[in-house]
């Protein structure tokens, strides 16, 4: 029994843990993994400084790849890795929970439609916090599911430990406490233990909400498509809609013991945040990642209601129905930014003394995917780095300044950002290009994906 047990658990964690690393490095850095490869390089006292003016909400995980990129290198495989990690944990604990809940067979597929996800897998192969938050979500619920079972206060104290880790990871993953309220009502242990955990985290939602105009304001009010497009993210795919949604109905219908969690861990959280995002915008897929093991929990019962060769053969069938979408992440190009095929033009065509200006300042930060791209171009607008200045693009000159810098520049290469439907465009100061303009010709110019790049030459 303890060896099934534990085959249940490793077969899936095993699973995710192959999939995470199959092509981990096929895609290419894109903006927000910019962000964490260069603010990963900082010293420890900078990203501490770093925190109060911008990304506190990823503080924790900043730390974290700090001390990966000291051992490993702010490479692709080095910091998507702890992602997969996460990946790996999450699948492994969904197919624990799964167990307890209804059993080995039902946890057992849990976990493999866990590890199987396009959406799951496309976080745990992301060098940002979303799979870490996923994990701890899927932990937090199984160490409070013990202790309602056991009791005992080791078990409480890990259970509050581990939100605050859900919280520092982000802030939106305590919308499993709506979750949790449900399942643990009425033990007073669970109420105190979630009401210290939320108490330690006061500060940082102290410091988050004073950084949230920073932060989110790209995000845009949410229409009807939005919840469709999350449906069709936890299914694996718009062709697996119907049959997903259908089994995770059914196995709400005959799996009872199973309701009361999954359901709600389901349904609450995007609920609440679209619901709150009609006001003001604060939602975007990923932040509602975590959802996704209690729907793989749903499928899983609905699978195993049916009989015994259909419940495999259905399984397989929506794991195969899944592959499209895995490939179509794997693409070079998958994501929101094509960081290597700007450093490709780049490299290509540079020259000594060439000079670089970003017309979106927000867009410096690509930089710190691939170092090397800008690494002998002359940044004619920067006055201070980031790391120095205590955020994430630097300090920048005025008008004058860049003029007096740009007067021995001979061509300078000048970074545009592709423009956002789904959002509002970041301000572009052009008091800079302005100047530019005044004395220099566009010699040729090359798209990317997520920005056009130009290269000008003095007249």
């Amino acid at each position: 029994m303890v060896v099934r047990n534990r085959l249940v658990v490793a077969v899936p964690a095993l699973a995710a843990l192959a999939t995470g690393l199959w092509g981990l490095t096929g895609p290419s850095f894109w903006r927000d993994e910019a962000v964490t490869a260069e603010v990963s390089r900082r010293a420890l006292p900078q990203i501490l400084r770093l925190l109060p003016e911008v990304d506190a909400v990823h503080g924790l995980y900043y730390v974290l790849l700090h001390f990966v990129s000291e051992a490993a290198g702010s490479g692709e495989a080095a910091l998507r890795l702890p992602s997969v990690l996460a990946g790996t944990v999450t699948a492994g604990c969904t197919a624990e929970l799964g167990r307890r809940y209804a059993g080995a067979r039902l946890g057992l597929l849990a976990g493999l439609l866990a590890a199987g996800s396009p959406f799951l897998t496309r976080y745990a192969q992301d060098a940002r916090p979303y799979a870490m938050v996923t994990a701890t979500a899927v932990v937090s619920t199984l160490l409070l599911s013990l202790a309602l079972e056991r009791g005992g206060r080791r078990l409480w104290t890990g259970y509050a430990a581990s939100v605050v880790v859900l919280g520092l990871f982000n802030l939106f993953g305590l919308l499993l406490l709506t979750v949790h309220v449900i399942l643990a009502w009425p033990r007073r242990q669970a109420w105190a233990a979630a009401g210290a955990a939320f108490t330690c985290l006061l500060p940082l939602v102290a410091v988050a909400s004073a950084q949230r105009g920073a932060q989110i304001s790209w995000l845009a009010r949410p229409g009807p498509e939005a919840v469709r497009e999350l449906a069709e993210m936890l299914a694996g795919g718009a062709w697996l809609l119907l049959p997903f949604s259908a089994l995770a109905v059914l196995g709400a219908w005959r799996q009872p013991s199973l309701r009361p969690v999954a359901v709600p861990w389901l349904l609450l959280p995007p609920v609440l945040l679209l619901g709150v995002s009609l006001v003001s915008p604060v939602y975007t897929p990923r932040y509602v990642l975590f959802t996704a093991p209690a729907a793989a929990l749903l499928v899983a019962a609905g699978l195993e209601s049916l009989p015994a060769v259909l419940t495999w053969a259905g399984a397989a069938a929506l794991v195969a129905g899944m592959a499209p979408m895995h490939l179509q992440q794997h693409a070079v190009d998958d994501r929101a930014d094509d960081l290597r095929r700007l450093r490709a033009i780049v490299k290509r065509h540079e020259r000594p003394g060439d000079g670089l200006l970003f017309r979106v300042s927000e867009q410096r930060t690509i930089m710190g995917a691939y170092p090397e791209t800008f690494a002998r171009l002359d940044d004619l607008a920067l006055e201070r780095g980031g790391p120095e200045a205590g955020n994430l693009v630097g300090v920048l000159t005025g008008p004058a300044g860049f003029a007096r810098r740009l007067a021995g520049t001979g061509r300078v290469w000048v970074v545009s950002k592709a423009p956002d439907r789904s959002s509002p465009a970041y301000r572009v100061d052009e008091s800079r290009f302005l100047v530019l303009r005044a004395s220099f010709t566009k010699v040729r110019g090359w798209r990317f994906k997520g920005g056009y790049l130009a290269l000008y030459a003095r007249e």
